[in-house]
């Protein structure tokens, strides 16, 4: 049995809400087991409150590897060897790394058992690197959570496992997000809030702003609508609330609940969440939230929400699409037609 385990995942916050349901696995597994996870600073609001683990360390690995990239070894090599320093002395006798195709994984293998997962149908070099190497199968591609689950399976470990996320926001989130929107001019308590999320890291993932107010409109005066993104989003957020009818209640959170549990605490406070193909649609599953997910240029597949009540919704007579790219290549009226043919009207019945 296993006393002391390492999980290694740097990013991103849907992929990390997908793998949690390893922890729960690991504990059923191995009973008394003390499980640490290795994460970025940036994406460490994600684990915020688990009860599944018992440490967190989070690690700016982004300005780490900048280091590398412009030449600054000796800073790198420093950084490296005092986080291989602290996980040694941890004694960990197992590290599963949930990225192990990149190279530099390699300074947190500390432990005597190690798994790499890997995202290809073979490890390749880096593959001798660890006691159980991991690949990805061929056809069809497993869901992520299952793909994440392999890992203690080659440990020798069988039958069904839970794949329920884990998130849950702590009691001050939740405190936090109540008081921010209690200060909000026209919210009112006994009204559904309605959680609007436009952003996402790739523009082809966007349903359009006008169709976020069509939605308002449809929808009407009887809801309470909070629009969530990151601070660099807020201009986005005000054009749909702007564009409003007067007498929607459009509440802008977007620069202001900045952290990942206060929008944990949000959605778990929702009576609809509606976004595009971003990581609030796995947030909303964890906590099985209705949500409205609107797919354009990806399609539900190994990174679909689970749990929950959900509609996904995308149109398949648009010939270009899926097409997978971060941003739409075409130009006029056929720019971003895979998003457009989702309509409001489609997404509010």
């Amino acid at each position: 049995m296993y006393k002391k385990i390492l999980i290694i995942k740097f990013w991103a916050l849907g992929d990390i809400l997908m793998a949690t349901p390893l922890l729960r696995a690991l504990k059923e597994r191995y009973p008394g087991c003390s499980i640490c996870w290795l994460v970025d600073s940036h994406f460490a609001g994600a684990l915020e409150g688990n009860p599944l683990l018992d440490e967190v360390i989070r690690f700016d690995s982004g300005a780490w590897r900048r280091d590398y990239r412009y030449g600054k070894l000796a800073k790198y090599v420093d950084t490296g060897r005092r986080l291989r320093r602290c996980l040694t002395e941890k004694h960990f006798d197992l590290t599963i790394c949930l990225t192990a195709e990149k190279w530099w994984m390699q300074w947190f293998m500390t432990a005597p058992l190690s798994v790499g997962l890997f995202p290809s149908e073979t490890p390749g070099f880096l593959g001798r690197f660890f006691t159980h190497a991991i690949p990805m199968p061929a056809k069809p591609k497993p869901h992520s959570t299952d793909h994440y689950l392999q890992t203690i399976r080659a440990l020798g470990e069988t039958g069904d496992f839970d794949k329920r996320m884990v998130c849950t926001p702590t009691p001050q989130r939740v405190s936090e997000v109540d008081e921010f929107l209690a200060q909000q001019p026209g919210f009112d308590a006994a009204r559904p809030t309605i959680v609007l999320h436009p952003g996402t890291s790739q523009p082809g993932k966007c349903w359009p702003a006008s169709s976020y107010t069509g939605l308002i409109d449809i929808l009407g005066p009887g809801c309470n609508f909070v629009i969530t993104g990151s601070p660099a989003e807020e201009e986005l957020a005000i054009s749909i609330k702007q564009a409003s009818k007067p007498a929607a209640s459009v509440i802008v959170a977007t620069g202001k609940l900045t952290e990942f549990g206060q929008t944990a605490a949000l959605v778990s406070r929702a009576a609809l969440v509606v976004s595009g193909d971003t990581s609030l649609l796995h947030v909303a599953s964890a906590l099985e939230t209705p949500l409205v997910g609107i797919y354009g240029s990806t399609r539900p597949g190994i990174n679909e929400p689970l749990f929950g009540p959900r509609v996904l919704l995308y149109d398949d007579s648009v010939q270009c699409a899926p097409c997978y790219k971060s941003s739409c290549p075409l130009k006029g009226a056929d720019f971003m037609k895979c998003q457009a043919a989702v309509t409001p009207e489609n997404t509010a019945a």
